[in-house]
């Protein structure tokens, strides 16, 4: 007999939600087949078997659950398994089929229907099996109920942001430096990469391979502390992005992002995008970040300021790029494209003096950015985005 646990999906929840059940009592399964499907605020994502096995559920669904948590049981004989359920005392099963056929709901999406009164039958005829938060959204939005009063309930990714938000400034002393960046020398970098490579680069591109290649030089702006005074030093820059697509903000990471060519960078947030506006990420596109890169890139936007998320020490923003005057000592006036470059930091592990090199040489970089390109040569991404 092996046990089904809840693993862990994420350093910032402490609860998920069980949505629903992919196999059956009695089925038998090999490893790496699917179980389950496990909603994390950040994602839902498919549990599958570590074993080979006969299944025996333990939890309906959906149902709340936390890591560690057992949810089902594997058995080596169908014997085996009839012999434990005929042990069982009072322990809890696995539901029948229910007599009406209504769709299972997210914690999420239950919560919202009850706030908005949004009947059974409603969520029936949406023809889902499984109806999350989103789901419900889309039915009020078509359907608005006369009479009643505007609200706005923050859907699972905002609360998520803002767990994260209040965490950070309860426990992070941050900091914060900026320098301006002209970025003409790189836009020409980005279309000329562009045309060559057939992907598309931007300053975003750019910046992400920028940050990819300084964790050598500067280990304490990607470590991960693991109480107040230690900090686990990286062995790779792993660089989170900002995705807002209008449905809440996600951070989807790019692995190793030193090893990656811009090709193949721009092809892995190409996906990045389109899962977030398909809702559709999964918890490994969310998870391992040690340095996080904040997109702010509307041209009225000046400055910004990012958060530490917990268990990072350092947020790169970049926001909108803007047309300046340089005026000469001859005073001959020059125009030339110019966008802020900031670093928040957590000022427990990694001081004003480090920060600020930090940030020249991201300057230097963007500055001077023909070896950016380098290892793209003449070919695109290979089938891993590297």
């Amino acid at each position: 007999m092996t046990d089904i646990e809840v693993p862990k999906f994420n350093s910032n929840d402490t609860a998920y939600v069980l949505v629903e059940w992919l196999a059956e009592d009695g089925q038998q399964l090999k490893e790496g087949d699917p179980v389950a499907v496990i909603e994390t605020s950040k994602a839902a994502d498919e549990l599958c078997c570590e074993h080979d096995g006969i299944l025996q559920r333990l939890a309906a669904a959906p149902a709340d659950c936390a890591q560690g948590d057992v949810i089902a049981r594997l058995f080596a004989t169908e014997a085996d398994r009839q012999e434990f359920l005929a042990g069982r005392t009072g322990a809890p099963t696995a539901p029948d089929e229910p007599a009406e056929r209504l769709p299972t709901l997210t914690e999420p999406a239950r919560l919202l229907a009850a706030q908005h009164g949004v009947e059974p039958a409603a969520l029936a005829r949406l023809g889902l099996k499984v109806v999350r938060e989103s789901d419900v959204r889309r039915l009020l939005s078509e359907a608005p109920q006369a009479g009643t009063a505007t609200t706005h309930t923050p859907n699972r990714v905002q609360r998520a942001v803002a767990a994260a938000v209040s965490r950070s400034h309860r426990e992070i002393p941050a900091a914060f430096t900026a320098v301006v960046v002209a970025v003409d020398p790189a836009l020409a970098a980005a279309r000329e990469l562009s045309e060559r490579t057939g992907a598309l680069i931007g300053l975003p591109e750019l910046i992400v391979a920028v940050l990819g290649g300084l964790h050598g030089r500067f280990p304490l702006c990607y470590g991960t502390p693991t109480d107040e005074n230690t900090l686990l030093l990286p062995e790779a820059a792993h660089v989170g992005v900002t995705v807002d697509v209008g449905r809440g903000l996600s951070a989807p990471v790019v692995k190793d992002a030193g090893a990656r060519t811009l090709a193949g960078i721009s092809g892995l947030l190409m996906d990045y995008r389109i899962k977030a506006m398909r809702e559709a990420f999964h918890t490994d596109d969310l998870d391992g970040a040690n340095i996080l890169l904040s997109l702010n890139g509307d041209e009225d936007v000046l400055l910004a300021q990012p958060i530490v998320f917990p268990g990072q020490t350092c947020a790169v923003s970049l926001a909108g790029v803007r047309r300046e005057a340089v005026f000469a000592d001859d005073g001959t006036v020059t125009p030339r494209s110019v966008a802020v470059v900031g670093l928040a930091y957590d000022h427990r592990f990694v001081n004003g003096s480090t920060a600020v090199e930090f940030l020249k040489a991201v300057k230097q970089a963007l500055e001077s950015p023909a070896a950016l390109g380098a290892r793209d040569g003449e070919a695109g991404p290979d089938a891993d985005g590297r």
